[in-house]
């Protein structure tokens, strides 16, 4: 049940101007999953025995200290994972870091906020439908809907199904 998290030079893709993606691998249960740090480098500035730039890199400094903090964001949740009790996947874990789209803590308050706007504007129908969507979810996860995005995944699906049925 452990898992490793590294940064490295992902060597298998080149880009058009010779450089590779620096990517962040997050190995877990035997599966692999990579993500875009969002920047590349030269081969030659890479080493590719301690997995970062080198003295020659220029940028050095800034690419260590965004590397440092992507793996020190990585750990704090895998902490709070296991602190909580929760299950996690390896892209689970990389989901759960980026940002959410919704303004709204857990599942039931976008539910209930997107069925009030709907209904303010008129969309009765809409709203109806939503509201019947929210109940059923409720139902599914034996009466609590206080989830994050975040924490929906495969894992917490099977655990959900198997306490309802």
């Amino acid at each position: 049940m452990s898992e490793t998290v590294k940064v490295l030079c992902y060597k298998s893709k080149t880009l058009s101007d010779g450089k590779h993606p620096l990517m962040v691998r997050v190995c877990k249960d035997g599966k692999k999953k990579y993500q875009s740090l969002g920047i590349s480098i030269h081969p030659t500035h890479w080493d590719f025995k301690k997995n970062e730039p080198n003295e020659f890199c220029p940028n050095r400094d800034e690419i260590r200290m965004l590397i440092q903090q992507k793996l020190y964001d990585l750990q704090k949740t895998i902490l709070s994972k296991r602190i909580e009790g929760k299950d996690f996947t390896a892209s689970s874990l990389l989901k759960s870091n980026a940002t959410s789209s919704c303004l709204h803590n857990n599942v039931e308050e976008c539910f209930l906020h997107y069925i009030s706007q709907l209904k303010e504007q008129g969309r009765l129908r809409y709203a109806g439908m939503y509201d019947v969507s929210h109940n059923s979810f409720i139902k599914f996860n034996s009466g609590a809907l206080d989830v994050t995005f975040n924490d929906i995944d495969v894992i917490w699906l099977k655990k959900s199904m198997r306490l309802g049925c």
